[in-house]
């Protein structure tokens, strides 16, 4: 058994653009529309359970692009409600932002100062990434009516021009924005990512020395023992004490640790109570019984008594008798009773008085074996 840590591993997925909304705002749907990839698309709250990527395949401008679509972003996120916090580290390694904001909310700008908000709560590194901000659903009549003032309110309120009226599903203006995204990121300097957290291995060490023990007694309980050591509580933890061949295994490395004949030294006998973390079990010195603990010991001297006064038997058979013997009948009694004495047999027996003899003919062919 080696040492037992829990390490935590963060994949980050790498995009030029990642895509960032409210759930249902249509993120999916753009890059359904953007894309050769198909995530699920519904009309319901988080259908996106996991981040998607896909190659932006329309227009020359916008060719080659790569997008990333993670779950919605809800109020709380940064502090672990809903599912985008998880995912948001997929779009830390973006060149570029895309806030889509869905035209049919009840408030959009809201909507929008949310996520900007749940950004700078979540990691200030990611909240300073550029932004391009996008008007969704443009294709709903009410959305159209509305889309000039919203978009002077988008304006306002990301701070800078890079606003686009959009409809996912219809694909208008997606090319186009597809086309002044690849110009963006490619006119974006590379920049290095924060250095991750760096762990402390020194404060706890990774290796278990298994010569590493401790035995203890009180004079008060003579004959018992018990030993210490995260060494040898991982083995007997590991034992399966139900296997004889776990067990011997088991007192093999008690005699290979030294256990066994420091125990001997200070005084242990054959048959002596040693205790290992929540295990115990009578001392065998140069293995002359096996360790096996007490409970099962104490259920083998029950299943053993109640063999002995019969509960767990079954009735033996009587002795075996050959066919010719009438041995036929030792099998089942009952069934065979009677067996002779329906009309079956006897209408079979009609039957075959009636059958025609087969005679062969000079030119038959034969088989033979």
């Amino acid at each position: 058994p080696g040492a037992a840590r829990w390490l935590s591993l963060e994949l980050k997925l790498v995009a030029d653009v990642g895509f960032l909304g409210k759930p249902n705002a249509g993120k999916s749907t753009l890059l359904a529309a953007a894309s050769a990839a198909r995530p699920k698309i519904a009309d319901y709250p988080f259908t996106t359970i996991v981040p998607n990527l896909g190659v932006c395949d329309i227009g020359d401008e916008g060719a080659g692009l790569v997008l990333c679509d993670i779950p919605g972003i809800i109020e709380g996120a940064s502090g672990g409600v809903g599912m985008g916090s998880t995912f948001l580290r997929h779009v830390q390694r973006c060149k570029v932002l895309l806030h889509v904001v869905d035209g049919t909310s009840e408030d959009p700008i809201g909507d929008f100062k949310v996520i900007q908000n749940e950004l700078k709560e979540y990691d200030e590194f990611l909240a300073q990434k550029p932004q391009v901000v996008v008007l969704n659903k443009i294709d709903v009549s009410e959305v159209k009516e509305m889309q000039e003032e919203l978009m002077a309110q988008l304006r306002e309120a990301a701070g800078h021009t890079r606003v686009l009226a959009i409809s996912g599903a219809t694909t208008k203006n997606v090319e186009v924005l597809m086309g002044r995204l690849k110009k963006f990121c490619d006119s974006q300097p590379v920049v290095d990512l924060p250095e991750p957290p760096q762990i402390d291995f020194t404060k706890a060490e990774l290796d278990s020395d298994s010569d590493i023990y401790d035995i203890m007694s009180d004079p008060a309980y003579p004959g018992q023992w018990r030993v210490n050591g995260g060494y040898i509580e991982q083995v007997a933890k590991m034992t399966h004490w139900e296997y004889p061949e776990a067990v011997e295994r088991f007192g093999r490395q008690l005699e290979a640790l030294g256990i066994a004949a420091e125990l001997e030294r200070r005084g242990a006998v054959d048959g002596d109570l040693v205790m290992v973390d929540k295990f115990d079990f009578e001392f065998a010195p140069g293995m002359t019984n096996p360790y096996i603990p007490g409970d099962l010991l104490d259920k083998d001297a029950q299943w053993e008594e109640q063999r002995r006064q019969g509960g767990m038997l079954v009735d033996e058979p009587d002795e075996w008798r050959g066919f010719q013997s009438g041995g036929y009948l030792d099998d089942d009694s009952d069934e065979l009773a009677g067996f002779n004495d329906g009309e079956d047999w006897d209408m079979l027996d009609d039957a075959e008085t009636d059958m025609v003899e087969f005679t062969y003919e000079e030119d038959d062919d034969i088989w033979q074996a």
